[in-house]
């Protein structure tokens, strides 16, 4: 008689954004599933502010292994978990919760099982940023870099950048917001950044002698001939990785005959993807397989 054979484990996850409806994270990661034999599936919802909380809560209890999340939510994420690793509390935003939805003793009145919600902050975009990086032939260490933006994205990109060893100056339409985001690092780290005023003089100062510029925002936020202005100061050499992707964006073309290396955000997608799913599942993806799924 043959042996009966262990049905595979169903890994069911999600990326959560306002507008994720042109997501590649669901390729990226039924590639992963597929590449690991791990039957799964991967989804994409689009949920506001109010709703997202509720929304991750909901995956949970139906048995949701991990949510990616994406703008403009990965600061909530931090707050909602229960736990939060390093690179989450210097950043205070996380990119991937790893759900957990444990029985407790014991009933509620109402006589159901009680059940206790675990959720693991992690922010796998340093990582990824600075592989993406390596691909454009740019190390952190010891680099002058500009970031552009100080939400969440940009939180995490400026804590990878000086946990690396480079000096970050960041660039914000509100310095305010970029100053607390400065504040909740390591002093360590906060020696190594400063913060300075999204127009024109502060762009071109920011740039002047950056190896290595980082957009942190949305692609829109290019949009305006004002937002653009002070590009002219970029470093031919510097290497520029605009953390959106899709068409051709606003700043690629802004920077185009202005820098020769650019790369927009779909290699840092892959690698940050990377990590995220050793993390939540302990199985480490071949790279190559999840770049095939976006080719």
């Amino acid at each position: 008689m043959k042996a009966a054979v262990a049905a595979k484990p169903l890994v069911r996850a999600a990326v959560l954004g306002a507008d994720v409806s042109r997501s590649r994270s669901p390729d990226i990661h039924q590639a992963a599933f597929r590449a690991l034999e791990i039957e799964g599936s991967y989804e994409a919802h689009s949920v506001s502010a109010r709703g997202f909380r509720s929304l991750v809560r909901s995956l949970a209890r139906d048995g949701y292994r991990y949510v990616n999340v994406t703008i403009p939510h990965k600061n909530a994420a931090a707050a909602m978990a229960t736990t939060r690793s390093a690179a989450v509390r210097a950043s205070g935003a996380a990119n991937t919760l790893i759900l957990d939805v444990a029985k407790k003793r014991g009933a509620s009145k109402s006589g159901r099982a009680r059940a206790a919600l675990k959720i693991r902050a992690e922010n796998t975009d340093g990582p990824g940023m600075l592989a993406a990086l390596r691909d454009l032939g740019a190390e952190a260490a010891g680099a002058t870099a500009v970031v552009v933006g100080a939400g969440g994205a940009a939180a995490g990109a400026a804590s990878a950048l000086t946990a690396a060893g480079a000096r970050v100056r960041v660039v914000a339409r509100r310095p305010a917001v970029g100053r607390a985001m400065k504040a909740r690092l390591p002093a360590r780290q906060r020696a190594l950044i400063t913060v300075v005023t999204w127009d024109e003089a502060g762009l071109a100062g920011a740039l002047a002698g950056a190896a290595i510029v980082v957009s942190a925002v949305p692609a829109a936020a290019w949009d305006a001939p004002a937002a653009c202005a002070g590009l002219e100061a970029i470093d031919p050499s510097a290497a520029v990785l605009e953390m959106a992707y899709g068409a051709e964006t606003p700043l690629a073309r802004a920077v185009r005959g202005r820098a020769r290396r650019y790369a927009d955000g779909l290699g840092m997608l892959v690698h940050q993807a990377a990590v995220a799913i050793r993390l939540a599942l302990g199985q480490e993806p071949p790279l190559p397989a999840l770049f095939r799924s976006v080719a």
